[in-house]
């Protein structure tokens, strides 16, 4: 905290800029900013004057990171923040907001005896919704001080609000030490990301030059300084204003008298020097405490009757040392509170700490509160016999208010005592096995999977096999190699199930077998091996009933429904989704697994407004439940695949941007990249589609390899974006994902539409130079084949028709195509693309009058529906045919999409790629891919003609 004095110098810009951000914000757009400098450089002071004189019309809220040497409590700046709001607005108007109970685990004041488990997820997307209710009438100002110093759940939360918040006027501002995030802070990696946030603002403070030092000093002492004044503070403050302010405080810089102290640590030592004996004892006392201190503690560590430390507290205050808060005192500034606690004797420190954590743990009783703090001072007493167990307390704390990532730091602090305390397993509670177990769990729930693996791949190398916690350390093995999509999990999950066969059979092994063998099927069922994976499935279901566990059932009837969806029971897969919702009744995760296969599933048998549905009420749910990144995205590409089908492509490309704004981890990612792809090679962007899946290339070979669905999906996708090029032996490799695979492993819904792709492949290969080593005859055998082998789903009487036309044409079969094509379990961009077809046939028949009449209803329906893919292919046929007399098609404004208008409008402003992406807050590289389809649209020659073309465009 700097010193307050009545004008910040040298900080306009950064003000500006500010108060440019808040203004952006008060539009309804989130914004963040990142300030950080070294100590002392004025970050609070900025943010202060910002605050009183330029945001006066918004809602302030302020929570600061409490220096606890990295093993502080969860959420100890968001609860700080938030608690004015909490009591301003009450439980019910609160529950009322965020819809679940998640925020009890912070503010016990919400508490009710409902029950319902709440998860890390739904705490951040509560505080998320809150933050959004709060800034309905106004904007919201957020301000996380000392960044530097938070606690790992505190900046989980950060990290969600960041990609969360997309369209609420809530601003949020973060402070930082720069010299104290070094490679390895947690925090560096998100202030990376912000890096290359648009919506974010990254101000480094820089030190005052020498007219900004001169202004300072004026301010500071009332009067103009003498040049050789300036010249000397400067020299010795490097224009770092605390200490500038300290120096003049001080009046050490008119002549630079000896007594000036060398160094940072003894400058700021001088006004804890000038302090009595009495209260430098109570000073340095509260330095081992921390940064600020109640009054009622900081007396009870003295010893001392609470009124008698208010003569010495009142001295410090008045040197400058300390100041007031609600219930006690603060350090003036962090810097200061440092050099006293790095000036206290070693051994004098320990026996501080002893004392706080003793008063502490008094004050705690059996609540466990201040379990991390109270943790932290024995360790600070180098008192491992107390630590070790009050590390496991706040494990615990921090467990039960949803901070796995603090969580899993207490439980590894724990096992780093693990050695050198007397009997751990039995003040644990636990082996160092399972704590590595807990450990990696929390690791896992918090986010960092590779971090779990790896605490799981020690605690598996010593721990004996056949026992139950080897099986409980392979299990938790499986989960983290299935959310990375990394070969392993079907084999540790095989092997804990057989580690528990052989097991003494308990209601607690019976249990847990459940959960192995559901969470086994599972992956066999990605992986095509239905008949196992229902077999396991409906085990498990049965297992977790007999032990109550619903959430366990359900997924397990979830799972069994689709396996009977795989092997020709479509309407039983359809109505056990249903069951499976029933059982899970308000349990979140359960729910989002049930909103994920039964949108699917709906999607793949024709129903597209019944899985735009679902999977919209799923996204709601995730939003809630605060698995935005994660179940989320999937549910965001099931509601845009059928989007896509509905030829709602506005709505589907929305859904797309947003998702991608949550910067999804990757295997998650790679399903809305699939679905973006898809999309833009039916919209007539097959180069920047080739682009989407490009990016994703990794990700995609990866998940292919255990999920028969992504490799189809896949597949497909770069089959139709090979076709659209004209990249034959591109589509030929692509096609093999159906074409070469084992007809017992696909899943159903998704071969006839790639069975119709792959027959257009084989058609044009006919009329092509043969590619070596293809035998088209057997492709085309295969492709009945496997068709034929499905015949009982339900859009199999769409696409048959549409697949045979292409096999084997005549006009028989291509009126048959053209009827298939109209019902309305097809998708809008498939007849008019049989129609195109068909046109193809009927001139190669000589009918040149019908050719052309199916040719222009061709156009007229991909005009109609917004399928621009193949109205480009129709015109091109219509052009190099001469079957068109003119060109059918005029450009409208409904040809744009609304960015696509957004972009031509700054075209024809002459502004840059990079400046339109600056304007449009995305990428330059996007911005060149919607110029490109703009000019391919509009049949511009270059961005001139386009401007031209556009005035008469964008005035209609």
């Amino acid at each position: 905290m700097a010193i307050q004095t009545g004008e910040l110098i040298g900080r306009e810009a950064e003000l500006a800029a500010l108060s440019g951000v808040l203004e952006d914000v008060s539009t309804g757009r989130p914004r963040i900013v990142a300030i950080g400098g070294e100590a002392g450089i004025g970050k609070t002071r900025l943010l202060t004057e910002f605050i009183e004189g330029r945001a006066s019309g918004a809602r302030v809220l302020v929570g600061r990171c409490v220096d606890l040497g990295g093993s502080g409590d969860a959420y100890t700046s968001l609860t700080a923040a938030l608690r004015p709001l909490i009591t301003e607005l009450g439980a019910d108007e609160i529950e009322r907001i965020t819809g679940q109970r998640a925020l009890a685990a912070l503010f016990p004041q919400l508490r009710d005896d409902r029950g319902g488990a709440a998860t890390a997820g739904g705490l951040h997307e509560s505080i998320a919704l809150l933050l959004e209710a709060a800034a309905a009438e106004r904007p919201l100002l957020l301000v996380i001080e000392d960044l530097h110093w938070v606690d790992p759940a505190s900046l989980a939360v950060l990290r969600f609000l960041s990609r969360a918040l997309v369209d609420a006027p809530v601003m949020l501002a973060i402070t930082y030490r720069s010299e104290d995030i070094g490679r390895g802070h947690p925090a560096r990696p998100f202030l990376a990301e912000l890096s290359r946030d648009r919506r974010a603002l990254r101000i480094d403070l820089p030190r005052l030059d020498r007219e900004s030092t001169r202004r300072f000093m004026h301010v500071l002492q009332g009067g103009a300084p003498s040049d050789a004044a300036v010249d000397a503070l400067l020299e010795r403050s490097d224009g770092v204003p605390f200490y500038i302010e300290e120096l003049v405080d001080l009046e050490v810089c008119d002549d630079a008298p000896p007594s000036l102290p060398d160094g940072l640590r003894d400058l700021l030592l001088v006004r804890y020097e000038r302090l009595s004996d009495r209260a430098q004892h109570v000073v340095r006392h509260m330095a081992i405490g921390g940064l600020e201190s109640d009054h009622d503690l900081l007396a009870a560590v003295l010893g001392s009757d609470p009124s008698d430390i208010e003569a010495p507290v009142w001295e410090a205050i008045g040197a400058g040392v300390l100041v007031t808060t609600a219930t006690g005192y603060c350090f003036r500034h962090a810097l200061m509170r440092e050099a006293i606690h790095d000036d206290v004797l070693p051994g004098v420190r320990e026996r501080l700490h002893e004392r706080f954590a003793t008063e502490l743990e008094r004050r705690a009783g059996d609540s466990g509160a201040d379990a991390a703090a109270i943790a932290r001072h024995w360790a600070g007493a180098k008192d491992a016999a107390r630590a070790f167990p009050a590390w496991l307390r706040a494990m615990r704390e921090a467990r039960a208010a949803l901070g796995y990532a603090s969580a899993a730091q207490h439980a590894q602090r724990a096992l780093s005592l693990w050695d050198v305390v007397d009997e751990p397993e039995r003040v644990a509670g636990m082996t160092r096995r399972e704590l590595m177990g807990r450990a990696a769990t929390y690791l896992r729930n918090a986010g960092d999977v590779d971090r779990s693996l790896a605490v799981l791949k020690e605690a598996l190398a010593d721990c004996p096999r056949g026992t139950r916690e080897y099986a409980l350390l392979l299990n938790n093995q499986g989960r983290g190699l299935a959310m990375l999509a990394r070969p392993g999990a079907v084999e540790s999950y095989r092997e804990a199930l057989a580690t528990l066969d052989a097991l003494e059979q308990s209601p607690s092994r019976e249990l847990m077998r459940a959960d192995v063998m559901i969470s086994l099927a599972g992956r066999l069922m990605l992986a095509g091996e239905d008949e196992e994976a229902l077999a396991l499935s409906t085990e498990g279901a049965g297992l977790a009933h007999a032990q109550n566990a619903s959430r366990l059932e359900s997924v397990g009837v979830n799972v069994a429904a689709l396996c009977h969806g795989h092997m020709g029971r479509a309407d039983l897969a359809i109505s056990e989704l249903e069951r499976a919702r029933g059982i899970a009744g308000d349990d979140g995760p359960a729910l989002l697994r049930y909103w994920v296969n039964a949108s699917d599933l709906a999607h793949h048998t024709g129903e597209y407004e019944r899985g735009l549905r679902i999977a919209r009420e799923g996204m709601e749910a995730a939003r809630r439940y605060g698995a935005d990144r994660t179940s989320g995205v999937i549910l965001t590409s099931n509601a845009v695949d059928p989007l896509t089908a509905l030829g709602r492509w506005d709505e589907a490309t929305e859904l797309i941007e947003r998702a991608l704004t949550f910067s999804p981890p990757g295997a998650f990612r790679s399903y809305v990249i699939r679905a973006r792809a898809w999309m833009l090679v039916w919209r007539g962007e097959p180069a920047a589609a080739r682009d989407a899946l490009a990016e994703s290339r990794a990700q995609f070979a990866s998940t292919a390899q255990f999920e028969v669905q992504s490799r189809l999906g896949v597949g497909h996708a770069a089959t139709e974006v090979a076709l659209a090029l004209d990249d034959l032996p591109g589509a030929w490799s692509a096609a093999q994902a159906l074409l070469a695979a084992d007809p017992e492993r696909l899943h159903p819904g998704q071969v006839p539409p790639f069975a119709w792709s792959a027959g257009r492949l084989i058609t044009r290969l006919r009329h092509r130079e043969p590619l070596p080593g293809i035998d088209l005859p057997a492709a085309t055998a295969r492709l009945r084949d496997v068709l034929d082998r499905f015949a009982w789903w339900p859009t199999h009487a769409v696409w048959s028709p549409v697949v045979e036309a292409q096999l084997d044409p005549s006009p028989a079969a291509w009126t048959a195509a053209l009827e298939a094509a109209a019902s309305e379990r097809a998708p809008v961009h498939l007849l008019p693309a049989v129609a195109l077809a068909s046109a193809e046939f009927l001139l190669e028949t000589g009918d040149r009058i019908a050719a052309r009449e199916r040719l222009e209803e061709a156009i007229r329906l991909a005009g109609d529906r917004g399928v621009r893919g193949v109205q480009q292919q129709a015109e091109a046929f219509g052009r190099s045919s001469g079957l068109l007399r003119e060109a059918p098609h005029r450009v409208s404004p409904e040809d744009l999409t609304d960015r696509e208008r957004q972009v031509l409008e700054l075209v024809s402003a002459g502004l840059s790629n990079r400046q339109i992406g600056e304007r449009l807050f995305i990428s330059g590289k996007t911005a060149s891919v919607h110029v490109s389809a703009i000019l391919r649209k509009l049949g511009a020659a270059n961005r001139a003609e386009a401007a031209h073309l556009a005035r008469d465009l964008i005035a209609r």
